[in-house]
């Protein structure tokens, strides 16, 4: 039997700050798992504006897809099925995973929600039936949910041989970087009901935490070493749940001279783990504040106190090691005095890098499903022409509280971001002079 033609497309993200920090790991790790499984995806990474060649065919189209990719994405399906009519159009990622209907309903044939490498599998072995059923008229689109849990190592690493890793430009410490994920699914403390701001993380069924061994961790950043590159930047949502196994993943990094910036939750560390994680050559650790006021952290479920970050990062700067803050403006009841509590809480505290954005309600979040139980409204027209404009870091706000507008709310986070430059108590250069891949060490 023929096997079916697969092809698997990255759309651009204009939207990011910078489109080529960092590859999307979705889609190579499917293209790897589909090769482990005797196929042949071709990958197409559109990430900085590259092009679909014309008059592309395939039995198969994938797509990964985020929210503000969606219009992009959706157009380009239309396109290709002037070409390739017969194809069956597959849709997987956040838009398909928290909005699964309204991807049927603009005309994809299948959508995966949640990991997506056995379920691509699977669509790509009923190929034949999926086909036979389209072609006589019969019901065959559908939604699919994992079914199982995959042992993390055993899937392929990415398949960084599918697109072109020359044109990801991040550094760190004068080295090229790549990202890596070293866990796979929920994150605990979303099942456990924190930050009502998240998606949440269950699915129609609980996906629980799995975590990649050490040496399997050790493997991947052996590989990305040969290919140039000297640092690594960790996308689990936080590292130091397992202390034991990523103490050991650190040191593993130290030995093999790697650098490496990483996430985390203020009350998962100790003073001493942070000593520890400097020591093994961490360069940059990153963790949500999301407020100063103690009202706003109770309201959004955070789970971590004011008190407590601010202890995280007088603990960093007691070590040496550089921090980063992510906080928000807008929560529900945010009102003048608590976003002048989150600013004096920066002008205080001095992490050493902060990002300021405006909260999007996600569908998924507890906020957006529940905003009759929260302090806080927005025209669900302007929120879903946010989510699709694709605009930077989403700069402006749709929300407002009973104590704020929209407009205020706006004016309020940019008064801030011109007051307190990030950067106020150091610098973290990820694409300037000293950190383009052209200029910095690549062994």
């Amino acid at each position: 039997m023929k096997k079916p033609r697969i092809v698997l497309i990255q759309p651009d993200s204009p939207f990011l700050a910078e489109p080529l920090s960092f590859p999307s790991l979705g889609l190579l790790y499917i293209s790897s798992y589909l090769k482990k499984a005797g196929y042949n995806p071709e990958v197409y990474d559109l990430t900085g504006g590259s092009k679909l060649p014309s008059g592309l065919e395939a039995d198969i189209f994938g797509f990964s897809c985020q929210i503000p990719h969606f219009p992009f994405v959706t157009k380009t399906m239309n396109r290709l099925k002037q070409n390739s009519p017969d194809s069956i159009f597959v849709i997987g990622g956040p838009q398909a995973t928290w909005m699964p209907q309204k991807c049927l309903d603009e005309g994809f044939d299948i959508v995966v929600r949640g990991e997506g490498e056995f379920l691509m599998l699977k669509i790509v072995k009923e190929y034949e039936s999926i086909k036979r059923k389209k072609d006589a008229g019969k019901e065959f689109r559908r939604i699919y949910v994992p079914e199982i849990d995959l042992d993390p190592d055993s899937i392929p690493f990415p398949d960084w041989e599918a697109i072109d890793i020359e044109r990801y430009k991040y550094g760190l410490e004068g080295f090229r970087c790549m990202n890596i994920i070293t866990t796979r699914g929920n994150c605990p403390f979303g099942t456990g009901g924190h930050c009502y701001f998240c998606s949440k993380t269950n699915i129609g069924r609980a996906i629980p935490l799995r975590y990649r061994s050490v040496e399997n961790v050790l493997k991947e950043a052996r590989i990305l070493r040969d290919y140039g590159f000297g640092a690594l930047a960790i996308y689990d949502d936080e590292v130091m749940i397992n202390k034991k196994r990523d103490l050991a993943i650190f040191k593993g990094l130290q030995e093999l001279g790697m650098k490496f910036r990483c996430m985390t939750r203020a009350d998962l560390v100790t003073r001493e783990h942070l000593r520890k994680i400097k020591e093994y050559g961490c360069a940059e650790i990153c963790f949500g504040a999301e407020s100063g006021d103690p009202y706003i952290l109770d309201v959004i479920n955070k789970g971590t106190s004011v008190e407590e970050n601010t202890r995280f990062v007088n603990w960093c700067h007691e070590v040496g090691l550089r921090v980063k803050a992510y906080l928000m403006i807008g929560l529900p009841g945010e009102s003048p005095q608590s976003v002048e509590k989150t600013k004096n809480w920066l002008k205080h505290t001095k992490p050493d890098n902060y990002d300021l954005s405006i909260i999007v309600p996600y569908p998924g979040s507890e906020i957006y499903e529940h905003k009759d139980l929260f302090e806080i409204d927005w025209d669900p027209n302007d929120l879903e022409r946010l989510l699709y404009s694709g605009s930077p870091q989403y700069d402006y706000s749709v929300v407002h509280t009973p104590y704020l507008s929209a407009e205020e709310i706006t004016t309020l986070r940019n008064e801030i971001l011109k007051e307190i430059p990030r950067g106020v108590g150091g610098t973290t250069e990820y694409w300037g002079p000293n950190a383009i891949w052209q200029s910095i060490d690549r062994k």
